[in-house]
């Protein structure tokens, strides 16, 4: 039902036109239908093997001509660090205050990190891990949605579709493709064995990032795959609002809308004024700065054709960042003391 309501989505948006159509379709679809009650599932196992293909994607971008952009890295992920740390404090405290949540509910849901890796150690912390997952979905979903429309009609960028910009990349073929689907297979079993936060995506992407930057494959995945990769994402991101009761859970939406808005007009603002100085386009800035999820982010990259691996890197380096030291800045606070009862063996 996911996947069959997720196509049909990205056959309308594809058909008007729109940007991210497969993606944007199949989450808008998707998503109304499991608001409606429809018996749609989140099928872990095939989201998490395209996000894979998206990672062995994602790697293509890491060319050897790269090396002649580095010198904006460093000083991105200054920026990067900087910002995440005001963009947590302020929803943290919006979430707080404003929203009335309780500290270990609030921090965990307001920290812009993965939303499987904050819902677990949140939990683990004494949060409400069901509102920390949808105050993290309901931010996925906004940024996602508004981030190509914001950028199609302020910044007047032209979004193509994302099959019509891999249609004219050169696609792998016989030996190349073979390698990339071994990237795949290893990048993904890579990024369990070693838990690296997002390692379904980070695991490939690094693998394929080695064989792009030695010469061993030059082409990359077909662009079909990656719609379909696309159709299976946007689909996974609707399903998760299955099941919520409207009425229950405006309250707890309308914050989560608010703190995404909050979130997103943030990064607008600080990449308006901070990609200047460092000679970046608005746009590519704003991507890497969004709080939105690093498959979702870079296949919005994709569409723009800008620094894909710019853009990767750094929301690599937020979700690395975040998810280590959230725990860590939660216990320095002692807001754990607040209802956190110890290990999660010890509650009921």
């Amino acid at each position: 039902m996911s996947l069959l309501l997720g196509a049909v989505g990205g056959t309308v948006f594809f058909y008007f036109n729109l940007p991210l159509a497969w993606m944007l379709g199949a989450m808008t679809f998707t998503t109304i239908a499991a608001l409606s009650g429809a018996p749609v599932t989140l099928h872990m196992p095939l989201r998490m093997a395209m996000v894979a293909v998206l990672g062995t994607l994602l790697g293509s971008a890491f060319t050897p001509q790269i090396l002649d952009h580095l010198q904006h890295w460093g000083l991105g992920v200054v920026i990067m660090v900087a910002f995440v740390t005001v963009m947590t404090v302020v929803s943290v405290f919006f979430l707080v205050r404003v929203g009335k949540l309780d500290r270990n509910t609030a921090y965990f849901a307001g920290t812009p990190g993965g939303l499987g890796e904050m819902t677990i150690v949140g939990e683990q912390y004494g949060g409400d891990p069901r509102m920390i997952a949808l105050v993290h979905a309901t931010r996925i979903f906004v940024v996602v949605f508004l981030l190509p429309l914001y950028l199609a009609t302020a910044e007047h960028l032209d979004i193509p579709n994302t099959a019509q910009v891999l249609g004219s990349r050169p696609s792998a073929h016989g030996g190349e493709l073979a390698i990339l689907g071994g990237c795949a297979v290893i990048g993904y079993f890579l990024g369990r064995t070693l838990r690296l936060p997002g390692g379904q995506i980070l695991g490939p992407l690094l693998v394929s990032a080695v064989a792009y930057l030695t010469g061993l494959v030059h082409g990359g995945p077909p662009a079909n795959l990656i719609a379909i990769a696309q159709v299976v994402i946007g689909s996974a991101i609707g399903a998760r609002f299955v099941g919520l009761n409207l009425r229950e859970m405006a309250r707890p939406i309308f914050l989560a809308l608010c703190s995404a808005l909050i979130m997103l007009a943030m990064a607008a603002a600080f990449a308006t004024v901070i990609a200047p100085w460092l000679g970046l386009p608005m746009h590519a800035l704003l991507l890497a700065l969004s709080p939105g999820g690093l498959a979702e982010m870079s296949l919005i990259a994709l569409a723009l054709n800008v620094d894909t691996a710019f853009i990767a890197t750094m929301h690599v380096v937020r979700i690395l960042l975040i998810v280590t030291m959230a725990p860590i800045v939660f216990r320095i606070l002692k807001w754990n003391t607040a209802k956190h009862t110890g290990s999660p063996s010890s509650r009921s």
